[in-house]
């Protein structure tokens, strides 16, 4: 069963305060850190998600956008969903450079038990990330489509009658970099 993935791409920064995806850790960007991480789960070299980024790490990586570009992350979730040619997608944001390579693997593991499984973290009951999971694209396309064209923008609540699964992480690994102190 074939599975590519996606990494988030097209957010604006604006509490980091420059380009998340070029900021770099060990002298790599955090989105070079984060494909060489989920690379290893799929089938496909992941694409970004988000307009073009004019910058040599990024030079031969494949970037996708569509017409929802700039509309949050359902609407980025259903560009995506409408690029897949395989049969589950992952989906990972480019400011969660910690999520490592093994989480992604095990995250792709449990595809076939729901039509989403999302990371969870340790801190609490449902603290799931959503822009860290797997999608069974067949079974979930359709109503995520149909949801945001009906006006909702919020994803836990276009998916809440589809059958989901948790895989917890420790929070150290889900978290995202939303600013540089993020990182110390």
């Amino acid at each position: 069963m074939s599975i590519s993935g996606f990494i988030f791409s097209g957010g604006l920064s604006s509490r980091f305060g420059s380009n998340k995806l070029l900021h770099e850790i060990d002298s790599v960007p955090m989105g070079i850190c984060v494909y060489n991480n989920l690379r290893q789960a799929l089938t496909f070299p992941p694409s970004f998600l988000g307009p073009q980024v004019s910058h040599n790490e990024f030079a031969n990586h494949t970037f996708v956008s569509g017409s929802r570009e700039g509309q949050g992350p359902l609407g980025a979730i259903c560009d995506a969903l409408e690029h897949a040619t395989t049969e589950y997608v992952i989906f990972a944001p480019c400011d969660t450079p910690y999520f490592s390579s093994d989480s992604f693997i095990e995250l792709a593991k449990f595809r076939r038990s729901a039509d989403v499984v999302v990371a969870a973290d340790e801190s609490g009951p449902h603290m799931r990330h959503w822009l860290l999971s797997c999608w069974n694209v067949k079974s979930v396309k359709d109503q995520l489509l149909n949801s945001y064209l009906s006006g909702e923008r919020a994803i836990h609540r276009s998916i809440s009658n589809l059958q989901i699964a948790e895989v917890k992480y420790p929070l150290s690994q889900v978290r995202n970099i939303n600013s540089p102190h993020d990182l110390q």
